[in-house]
């Protein structure tokens, strides 16, 4: 059993479909992501001013408001990092730091495939996409994975609360079947309608910088616009047992789901993006251990498309929280 989740903040876990987790993350584990993350915003910043379409880096306002401060020019900078387009060591560290990692494994076992879906989120104060409809994350999955449990973390880089955007959940969402989600009106994420909402009442997840929110992929989260004048940074990262379908290139065990056309199993539970195996007792050769190898592994995946469910014509990339 990890050392920050006991017997019976699993039980609540199960029961509820989320659990907040403090004090996962000292400051000096989340730093090395804070600082990749800030010299990439200074790259292209300076790039943005060379070309004209900034007025200046506003390097001096710092990891929480410096981004707050370019977007009030140009989104531009905002939306190229958005989602997953990094992947360099600062994140590599987070997505297989072993704090986390003993946690993914009281939920997923030991044989634990970090899921290709890592997302990035720099929330910015007022921003027109900043609020994120409610929804699940079974809705962007593969069908054949809504009964399986892929644990999601949404890990904020700042203190997150209500001011600055923290998530909501329908507590008890998860113990109903997949709701049915379609296309939001920007065209950028899936929502669930009012009226297919289950019964509950939403609840509100502030969660300390070095904190985790964990949720179950049926668990039903949203969240609202940012008012406050701090960039709230996170992460949301997804893991699940190798025992699903994956992408991954690894080794198959005895009763694993082995991808096939012929048996309806998928490449993977979010085939556009590349799974790896991320802690194994019995694959330990087949582990991605470095950040070199994991940033070969997004860089040279080739993405199959994931079933339209909902038959939605897609503006964005596929995946919110």
């Amino acid at each position: 059993m990890s050392t920050v989740v006991d017997t019976k903040s699993v039980e609540t876990f199960h029961e509820r479909g989320y659990l907040v987790v403090d004090s996962v993350f000292s400051d000096a584990d989340l730093q090395p992501a804070i600082d990749e993350l800030t010299g990439e915003v200074n790259r292209r910043a300076r790039a943005l001013v060379e070309q004209g379409q900034l007025s200046q880096t506003y390097e001096e306002a710092g990891f929480e408001r410096q981004l707050a401060l370019i977007s009030r020019e140009t989104d531009e900078l905002a939306v190229s990092i958005w989602n997953g387009v990094l992947s360099g060591p600062g994140i590599f560290h987070i997505l297989s730091h072993p704090a986390l990692l003993d946690i993914a494994e009281v939920f997923c076992g030991p044989e634990i495939i970090a899921s290709s879906v890592y997302r990035l989120r720099p929330k910015i104060p007022n921003y027109g996409y900043g609020a994120v409809p409610w929804h699940q994350d079974s809705g962007y999955l593969e069908p054949y994975c809504d009964d399986a449990l892929v644990i999601t973390v949404w890990l904020p880089l700042v203190h997150a609360d209500e001011s600055n955007g923290c998530l909501w959940v329908i507590p008890g969402s998860h113990r109903f079947p997949v709701a049915k989600h379609r296309l939001h009106a920007s065209g950028k994420y899936l929502e669930i309608a009012n009226d297919d909402l289950p019964p509950g009442e939403p609840v509100v997840c502030p969660v300390p910088k070095g904190g985790v929110l964990l949720m179950t992929n049926r668990t039903i989260h949203g969240s609202y616009e940012n008012a406050s004048d701090i960039v709230r940074w996170s992460m949301d990262l997804r893991y699940q047992s190798a025992a699903l379908p994956t992408n991954a290139a690894i080794t198959r065990l005895e009763n694993e789901d082995v991808p096939s056309v012929s048996t309806g199993v998928p490449a993977a539970c979010y085939p556009p993006e590349a799974d790896f195996l991320v802690r194994s007792l019995k694959r330990r050769e087949e582990v991605i251990r470095t950040p070199e190898a994991f940033d070969a592994l997004r860089r040279n995946h080739r993405p199959s498309d994931v079933t339209n469910r909902w038959g939605v014509n897609w503006v964005a990339p596929k995946i919110d929280a």
